[in-house]
């Protein structure tokens, strides 16, 4: 039987919580598929997710034969999904009971929608990091992932996808950014206030990154320092790039649908 949804989870060096993320979407109320993808593991995060496909057929497990990047083991996912509506979650969060429900529910009452979003709920906030509602930066760490998102997969393959250029390949973790921007400026996508998200901020990652650098002054989100992609211009131009072939993508797309009569 077709699935409902799938959910892809990129999976790399991460064995001890991979379990418990996909515990999460499999217990969602609708019939759950999750597609988990091996970035070329090395401590056994691999040998896991086979284990889980071959005990578990809602499981579908792919190893990726050298490390590609979190954005193509996410497109290599939605390509190997099932279902007609996909999802991402990474490998050391969770997705709230009753997110998928909410989610299908919208898509399916609303056709003109390409996607829904939800909100966050930070777990292991480090020490020395304040982050609450109501501050930009919330607001900003809503928009910028993939990870509280359900959408059309038609969408998905329309867009083209996540970027992959090495520019990317960051712990900025802005391929989410690029993707979220070319879904919201092209199609229609409904924000929740309902929590989509356990998001476990990682010592060293990309939220951790974004909340130690950044502060907020007369309302506005200033940064103390930028990266090297940042400052070298090289992410501004790969986004750039990646949204001109959006759109070249999408009219494409439109040249081949006939007017209405």
């Amino acid at each position: 039987m077709t699935p409902d949804i799938s959910c892809v989870i990129p999976v790399y060096n991460d064995k001890r919580r991979l379990a418990r993320a996909v515990a999460s979407a499999l217990g969602q109320g609708p019939a759950v598929q999750v597609v988990l993808v091996d970035d070329a593991s090395t401590d056994g995060s691999r040998e896991l997710a086979e284990e889980m496909a071959q005990g578990d057929p809602r499981i579908v497990a792919f190893a990726l034969p050298q490390n590609r990047g979190q954005g193509f083991a996410r497109n290599v996912g939605v390509a190997v999904a099932d279902a007609l509506i996909v999802t991402f979650l990474d490998q050391d969060d969770e997705h709230v009971p009753g997110w998928y429900r909410l989610a299908l529910e919208l898509l399916g009452e609303h056709p003109d929608l390409a996607a829904v979003k939800g909100d966050l709920e930070l777990m292991d906030i480090p020490a020395g990091i304040s982050v609450a509602r109501g501050d930009p930066r919330w607001a900003a760490m809503v928009f910028s992932p993939m990870w509280n998102v359900v959408l059309r997969k038609v969408v998905y393959q329309a867009i083209g996808g996540f970027p992959t250029a090495s520019a990317y390949r960051t712990r900025e973790g802005v391929e989410d950014i690029t993707l979220m921007q070319a879904l919201t400026r092209n199609f229609k996508v409904a924000q929740q206030d309902a929590v989509a998200t356990r998001h476990y901020i990682n010592p060293g990652g990309a939220t951790e990154f974004f909340l130690r650098r950044s502060r907020v002054v007369d309302g506005r989100i200033e940064f103390a320092e930028s990266s090297s992609a940042e400052a070298s211009g090289a992410l501004r131009e790969a986004n750039a790039d990646f949204q001109r072939r959006v759109a070249a993508n999408l009219s494409a797309l439109r040249a081949l649908i006939p007017p209405p009569k």
